[in-house]
């Protein structure tokens, strides 16, 4: 399971009952999102890098 899935299971499994306050449980909202957001960014930089080294590897066995 990607590292951004675990991130968004997190966060919907918050209950706002499990939160003292309002304030924190935006905090905490906010806090889960910005990390998955980071999370789906280095993957699809990731998938991004992978692609391009396959590409010159082939590239590199035609020529």
């Amino acid at each position: 399971m990607k590292n951004s899935e675990v991130k968004k299971m997190q966060a919907l499994s918050i209950r706002r009952d499990d939160v003292v306050s309002d304030e924190n449980w935006f905090q905490m909202m906010e806090d889960i999102f910005l990390g998955y957001e980071i999370e789906v960014i280095q993957e699809e930089e990731a998938e991004q890098k992978a692609k391009e080294d396959a590409e010159a590897e082939e590239a590199c066995k035609r020529g």
